[in-house]
């Protein structure tokens, strides 16, 4: 009799001991918030994790930028290990404005040149008291020492307004040619000019 009830006492201790094994595993699972079984991405990340402790170490010398821990999970922000401001220079932009003027060509040191249609006053010298020259325009409507380009005509060449025209002349940029010829050939055109400032 005695063999049997221990055998039933057995039974029942096995039964008991299974029952808080199961509800502690239960409760373990529960409170570690399912992390005995692996989350989505967890298998990557733990082959991930040898990979990171290798950038981790090589980035105090590279100064990279690394993830946390939670590499694979899109709400974890980077950490910036040693950020590096990549400073570039620019080159400096040459700012421009466009005109849409009137052109014409005079040449007042042409020996066949006649004052009143080529010059006024001295052929050489210009009305800011410069030699006249080629690379020299007349303007009324922009000042001395501007520089101004053609593109349509004479690409990135720089002219200097150092000349002035007749009263009569608006919007108007009279190009210093050398002959009579040349500027009688060139006519009255339009074009954008290009103020360099």
């Amino acid at each position: 009799m005695s063999k049997q009830s221990s055998s039933l006492d057995d039974g029942s201790l096995n039964i008991a001991f299974f029952s808080v094994l199961i509800v502690s595993l239960s409760l373990l699972f529960i409170f570690s918030e399912g992390e005995a079984l692996p989350k989505e991405g967890e298998k990557e990340l733990s082959i991930l994790a040898p990979i990171e402790s290798e950038l981790k170490e090589d980035a105090e010398s590279e100064e990279i930028a690394l993830y946390n821990e939670n590499t694979l999970l899109t709400k974890s922000p980077p950490v910036y290990h040693k950020p590096q401001v990549l400073s570039v220079k620019e080159e400096e932009k040459e700012e421009t404005k466009k005109i849409w003027v009137r052109l014409t060509a005079y040449a007042p040191l042409d020996p066949n040149a006649t004052e009143g249609m080529c010059f006024s006053g001295d052929p050489r010298i210009t009305a800011s008291g410069s030699n006249a020259r080629e690379g020299i325009v007349a303007a009324n409507f922009l000042p001395f020492g501007t520089e101004i380009r053609i593109p349509s005509l004479y690409g990135k060449k720089v002219f200097v307004v150092e000349d002035r025209m007749g009263a009569s002349f608006v919007n108007t940029v009279d190009i210093l040619v050398s002959s009579r010829q040349e500027a009688f050939n060139f006519g009255s055109q339009k074009a954008f000019i290009e103020i360099i400032n």
